[in-house]
């Protein structure tokens, strides 16, 4: 839960400094909006570190383990295929789409007669 109270403290930050620009300065618009991401970014930067370490160090443990089960879903796949299947899984010939069936000696209509 660490991530959502560095994003809760980053959009906190972010409409302050916003509101600051907006109403103690003559900038307005798209512009006071750019500068407060820009200023709230620096702050950030330089008063939050602790929190984006402590949000580093959750998402780092999230994927890791993320990461462990999919190596270790597919170490199982791979130890499955391994093994002799228990299904006959046999495709006879005249199952298979195209295959020629008995009396046909080529292509799909049968042989040329000219």
């Amino acid at each position: 839960m660490a991530w959502v109270t560095y994003t809760t403290i980053r959009l906190a930050l972010v409409a302050v400094v916003w509101f600051v620009i907006q109403f103690l300065t003559p900038v307005r618009g798209v512009l006071a909006i750019t500068l407060a991401l820009l200023l709230s970014a620096i702050f950030s930067i330089i008063f939050l570190g602790k929190q984006r370490d402590a949000m580093s160090q959750s998402m780092f443990g999230f994927f890791r383990r993320l990461n462990e089960r999919i190596d270790a879903a597919a170490a199982k796949e791979d130890y499955l295929e391994g093994e002799p299947k228990t299904q006959d899984n046999s495709v006879n010939q005249q199952d298979v789409p195209g295959s020629y069936e008995d009396g046909d000696q080529g292509g799909p209509a049968g042989p040329a007669t000219n």
